[in-house]
């Protein structure tokens, strides 16, 4: 049981779920094989998925987690003096953007349970993507992302452009309008090459039950000689997750974030099994520590910012995941 990689995972809107295991180490960037369970690491891009899983449908594995440290995290005036170091940076036009994220711990419950967590997650959240993954290469993490990275259909494509965050009672800003309608200009131009046709919804508010976000939906119809891995590709890291312009942001990001992101906001889903071909950003996820949990909890930062409002966005974040967790 132990050593085993594991995935179980909930597609959004579906009552059953879906459980891979495997005792061999997992394959990296095996991309040709399109019938697995694929997340990726944000800092090296390393793409993982299953060698020869068994796959099973609403049964949950029997399987030690695979535990690691827990990542470092920043104080509330250095966050906000590194918010407002990245506001100066984007008046002067050095970036557009900058996606930046913290790590909250907090303490592991004694009756803490992968399974009961993930059950509770799927009640909660039926709206989201759902899941737990387990190995030795990555250690065990667990989420509810309501973001879309792509999803296809045949020769359909969709995606998402998914931005700005508010609370009851607050309206939107043109801080938060602005930030998402930059999200949709970037997806949109990246998918021009892969497709003739493109199609852009209005902006739309989505609840994820502890915040709401702008979203917009992208669909296009695949160019002949495509796949799902060349438009995801293209997208990742989009501007939700990472910054623009995307090279320099990512650069920013990880000399500058107290913690590896690892999982967090790669890109995690099934491709080619159970009827599904969806890959998902990694938001609102947690990482399994022996005795903390790690919270990873970001937001876009733009021009006009305010350092102390943004660090309570993160917090209102944060309850998507502490609100299954009794805390």
């Amino acid at each position: 049981m132990q050593n085993k990689r594991v995935a179980v995972y909930r597609m959004p809107n579906e009552q059953d779920f879906y459980s891979l295991v495997s005792d061999k180490p997992l394959d990296i960037d095996s991309l040709s094989n399109n019938s697995n369970f694929f997340f990726s690491n944000f800092e090296n891009n390393i793409t993982y998925s299953f060698s020869l899983p068994e796959k099973t449908t609403n049964k949950w594995p029997d399987f030690h987690p695979c535990l690691t440290e827990n990542q470092a995290e920043i104080k509330v005036e250095d966050y906000r003096k590194k918010i407002t170091e990245i506001t100066k940076h984007i008046r002067s036009n050095t970036y557009k953007k900058i996606v930046f994220s913290r790590v909250k711990n907090i303490e592991k419950q004694p009756d803490f349970e992968l399974q009961t967590t993930f059950f509770s997650m799927c009640k909660k959240y039926p709206n989201a993507f759902v899941y737990c993954i387990s190995s030795p290469e990555t250690g065990t993490w667990m989420g509810a992302t309501p973001e879309i990275l792509v999803n296809q259909i045949g020769d359909k494509l969709s995606t998402v452009s998914l931005a700005g965050t508010r609370v009851e009672p607050t309206q939107w800003t043109d801080k938060e309008k602005l930030e998402q309608q930059v999200v949709t200009d970037y997806i949109s131009e990246k998918l021009i090459p892969f497709s003739q046709n493109l199609t852009v919804s209005k902006p739309y508010d989505i609840n994820t039950g502890s915040v709401i976000h702008l979203k917009s939906d992208i669909d296009i119809e695949l160019t002949p000689n495509y796949s799902i891995w060349d438009v995801a590709n293209s997208l990742h890291p989009t501007p939700a997750v990472c910054g623009i312009p995307a090279e320099k942001a990512k650069s920013f990001i990880e000399k500058n974030e107290s913690h590896q992101r690892g999982l967090y906001t790669g890109y995690i889903g099934p491709v080619g099994i159970n009827s599904h071909s969806t890959l998902f950003v990694n938001l609102r996820c947690m990482q399994i520590g022996e005795k903390k949990i790690s919270l990873y909890l970001g937001g876009g930062i733009m021009e006009d910012s305010d350092p102390h409002k943004e660090w309570i966005e993160t917090e209102n974040k944060a309850k998507t995941l502490l609100s299954v967790l009794k805390h």
